[in-house]
This record gives structure tokens, C-alpha cells and sequence, in this order.
């Protein structure tokens, strides 16, 4: 099981892969200039670069959405929980790593030789295992007591501390913790080991279980170890008739083989325990990442004085987009003053598309690239860039921004088509009902009819698919387009929005 801050807690963590839509949202992502955002954001690095793996894959539910949203928000109420966290689940990422980088240290000089040699190695593999489980076993009292000390009204962090609550009420789990405190001993020959073997018919050993382990300088600790195999390999633990020989009986070759065989299951048996409770909390501090580039934002808004807001998330067979006083996050990113950045009211609903025109440099790029972010925001659980917002889930959110820097030359009008085209097609092999699709001056290199004619086949065949697009041109597209189902807006030299009834 893997504990997720991202993802409901009945849900397994999902972990970000190559989908057959992963082309696409890169290019989603660089279009709108999200990547940009997030990275200034963030200053760049590992957490920048999570927030835009999580911005890639966009949820698909309401519940999912509002999970995530309930948890960044105790994080706004309680920044210092995050910090707090951050710092744990940093050291718990290290766990690991350093426990098999310090076992393949052991033989930086090849496998030893002798049987003391062996033996040696092998303690000092369960040494180091049993130092791994110990602060595995830890962290989740670390956990709850930290989450304890605030209140936290999220799925997820009242979760996560009540599961951790749970752990440390769990008797086995507290035995592994005892077992794994014994052996912090420097040399196997610190100890007084009593061994239990099994024989075949012919009096050949064939399995050699560990007992008891007694540190020879704290006899208090005698006993701890009694059927210490039995219970973490399941099996029963020995009759009291079984008889115990005392391992000088034995050639001294013997008892160390024996002995090895026998520490070597118990920590064979101790590392895949251990290992499996450290995938509970694995992954976790790449998702602290996300929440504090989300903090982060929050803040950059607040200290500008912007409007944000959580916004509302609808079924996408409800077909809306509501904002109300959108706006561009990258003017403020820029520096523009947020009194002087233009905010529009925006109502997309019961159209299969829209059309967009307007003079140049009225803020048609800004409004479509602010719809475009406010949705890829929503659907990862990010505040927008709005007062207030109505979101309908898309399944996918495409994007073709003839005017976004790409890998063309601009003295290429023929090249630059052509990879329009290109890009174009791609998207409609790919569109599903419920997706939206953003066009921006697309197919503006090649003359005005032909490019209109063009256009108006694809976005029809859009809304035959039941995908749904966002159209900004110069071309007379809007003659084109009859359709009441199609609305049909103009950008001002006041970078106003305005609803045309007629063209």
C-alpha cells in the first residue's frame, strides 16, 4: 500500500507514465506557457518539475479535484505543517538509498572467503537492515505527531494521521521495531546466539532459524529473541521437547555456516518487511513539492493583491466555462501591476464552439491562454486566476498556437503551414467527446479563403465528434459559421470582451 496526498487515500497512487496523450499536453503546456509560470513559480528545480508532470495529467472527477483542493488549503492555513513535512519525508527519501549504498559497501573488496568472513558480512547486512526498518518503523509516530499539532480538515491529512496512529498501535509493527533495536551491536561476536535447525533423515542440517539473540554485556535482553523466526517467516514455533545443542558440540566451520544461514534468513526476511513498509510513505515528498509550488502561488497573488479563488468543478456533460474577472497570470508575473491588468468576464455554455476575433493587441492571446491555464489549473486542484470560476472537467485540453515560438522559420510560410497541418491533424486523431481544443491564429500564414475554408471542415468535424473548441483569428471564419450553436465574441481596443449577435 502507498499513502497519496495527491490522490484519494482507497485509491492506489498513480504514478506518472507515458500515455497515448503525453505528446499533446506537452505541447498543451508550452503553448499556454504554464511551464514558464511554474517554473518562475518555483525557481526552477525538482519541485517545478513535479507540478508539471501533475499539471500534464489532469483528474478526471469532481472528488478527485476537491481532494486535492482540501489539502492545499490546510497547507495555505498551516504553512509551517508543510515545512514541516517537507523536512521529514526529505530525510525519509534518503532511506533507502543510503541502506543499499552501504550494503553494497560491504563488499567493496569482493565476497569474503572464509566462513568468518561470511559470517562477518552477513551481520553487518542485517546490522544495516535492521538500522533501515528501525527509522522506517519511526516515521510514523514522527508523522502523526506532527500532523497532530495542527488542525487540518482535509481527506488527506486526517488520514494520513490516522492511519499513522493506527500503525503505532500495531503490536507487530512494534515488534519489528523491537527486533530491529537488538542488533546495533558492532560484531557478530558481541552476541550469544541460540540457533534451531532442521534435519533430514540422514541427519544432514537442511535450515537453520535464529532463536534467540543475547548480548553478552546486557543480559536483560535475554529472551527477546525467543521464536523471532517463527513469527516473521510464519511458520510454528518450536515443541518444548525440541533439544537444544550447544553449538561448541560442533566443528567450528559448521557453527559458523549454521549461523550464518541462520542470521542471513532473518535478514533476508527483515528487509522485505521493511521494504514494503517504506513504500507507504514513498513518493510522498514529490508531492509536498506540488502543494508548496501551490503555496508559493498563492502567495505571489495575495502579495499582489490579485483576485484567486478555488474554482467550482461541474460534470463535463455540463458543458460551462464561468469566469468572472479573469485575467493573465503571466502580465503579473511580468510585473504589471495588477490595477492595470484588463479583466474580463467570461461565459462559455450550450455552444459547440466559439469564435473569437479583434484588431491585434487587443488581448485575444491573453484571454485564451487564461482559459486555457484557469482549466489545466483547476483540474490539477490549483487556485485560478479569477474571482470566481465554474469549471466543466474536460477529458483532454489541446492546443495549436500558430503564434507560440516553435521550431519554424519565420521566413518560411510554406514550412510553417505545413507543420500546422501537421499538428492539426494529430490533434483531431486524437480528440474525444468532452475534450476542448484551443486555436490561436492557426493557419494564418496561408491566404485568408483557403485558410478559412479549411478551418471551418475541422471545427465542424470537432463538434461532430462532441469536442468542444475556442477559436482566435483574423480570418472571416465568423461568415463561415451560422450555426446558433456557435458563439461568437470581439475584443476592443478597450481589451473588452463583446458578445456578437450578428457579424
Amino acid at each position: 500500500m502507498k499513502f497519496s496526498l495527491l490522490f484519494p487515500a482507497e485509491e492506489e497512487t498513480r504514478e506518472f507514465s507515458v500515455t497515448p496523450y503525453r505528446e499533446a499536453m506537452e505541447e498543451t503546456v508550452y503553448d499556454l506557457s504554464v511551464d514558464k509560470a511554474v517554473l518562475e513559480l518555483c525557481s526552477g528545480g525538482e519541485e517545478g518539475r513535479y507540478t508539471l508532470e501533475v499539471l500534464k495529467n489532469p483528474l478526471k472527477t469532481v472528488e478527485e479535484i476537491e481532494y486535492r483542493q482540501a489539502v492545499l488549503l490546510d497547507f495555505v492555513g498551516n504553512p509551517h505543517l508543510l515545512e514541516e513535512l517537507q523536512e521529514i519525508f526529505k530525510n525519509y527519501d534518503t532511506l533507502q538509498s543510503d541502506w543499499r549504498e552501504m550494503q553494497t559497501g560491504i563488499y567493496t573488496y569482493g565476497v569474503p572467503q572464509t566462513s568468518g568472513g561470511i559470517l562477518d558480512a552477513t551481520y553487518e547486512a542485517l546490522k544495516l537492515t535492521a538500522a533501515f526498518a528501525r527509522k522506517t518503523v519511526s516515521y510514523f509516530r514522527s508523522v502523526y505527531e506532527t500532523v497532530g499539532k495542527y488542525e487540518v480538515t482535509s481527506q488527506g491529512l486526517r488520514g494520513i494521521r490516522e492511519y499513522c496512529r493506527e500503525m503505532m498501535e500495531n503490536r507487530s509493527l512494534d515488534e519489528i521495531g523491537s527486533i530491529s533495536a537488538l542488533f546495533e551491536r558492532e560484531t557478530v561476536a558481541q552476541y550469544r546466539f541460540k540457533v534451531r535447525t532442521e534435519t533430514d533423515d540422514t541427519l544432514r542440517i537442511v535450515s537453520a532459524s535464529l532463536q534467540e539473540a543475547l548480548e553478552l554485556e546486557d543480559a536483560s535482553l535475554a529472551g527477546k529473541m525467543k521464536r523471532l523466526a517463527a513469527k516473521l517467516t510464519k511458520t510454528a514455533p518450536p515443541p518444548d521437547d525440541t533439544p537444544e545443542v550447544d553449538m561448541g558440540e560442533f566443528h567450528l566451520e559448521t557453527a559458523r555456516s549454521i549461523l550464518n544461514e541462520a542470521l542471513y534468513e532473518l535478514y533476508t526476511v527483515l528487509g522485505g518487511i521493511a521494504g514494503n513498509i517504506y513504500e507507504f510513505f514513498r513518493g510522498l515528498s514529490g508531492e509536498l513539492g506540488f502543494y508548496d509550488t501551490g503555496l508559493r502561488f498563492v502567495r505571489r497573488l495575495a502579495e499582489a493583491g490579485a483576485p484567486f479563488c478555488m474554482p467550482k468543478l461541474l460534470p463535463g456533460e455540463d458543458d460551462c466555462f464561468r469566469a468572472k474577472g479573469l485575467y493573465d497570470l503571466h502580465l503579473l508575473l511580468e510585473g504589471m501591476p495588477i490595477g492595470d491588468i484588463v479583466r474580463n468576464d467570461v461565459r462559455i455554455e450550450n455552444c459547440d464552439g466559439t469564435l473569437i476575433r479583434g484588431a491585434n493587441s487587443t488581448g485575444k492571446t491573453c484571454t485564451i491562454r487564461s482559459i486555457g491555464a484557469l482549466i489545466l489549473f483547476a483540474q490539477a486542484g490549483f487556485p485560478v486566476c479569477a474571482e470566481s470560476a465554474e469549471v466543466s472537467l474536460r477529458e483532454m485540453l489541446f492546443c495549436q498556437f500558430s503564434s507560440a515560438e516553435k521550431d519554424f522559420d519565420a521566413s518560411d510560410a510554406a514550412g510553417r503551414f505545413e507543420g500546422e497541418v501537421k499538428e492539426v491533424a494529430a490533434i483531431l486523431r486524437q480528440v474525444t467527446p468532452q475534450s476542448l481544443v484551443l486555436f490561436n491564429e492557426t493557419f494564418q500564414t496561408t491566404s485568408y479563403a483557403e485558410g478559412a475554408a479549411g478551418m471551418v471542415h475541422i471545427l465542424e468535424a470537432l463538434s461532430r465528434a462532441g469536442s468542444r473548441y475556442i477559436f482566435v483569428t483574423h480570418m472571416p471564419v465568423f461568415d463561415r459559421m451560422s450555426s446558433p450553436r456557435v458563439l461568437k465574441l470581439e475584443f476592443g481596443r478597450d481589451y473588452r470582451i463583446t458578445r456578437l449577435e450578428k457579424c
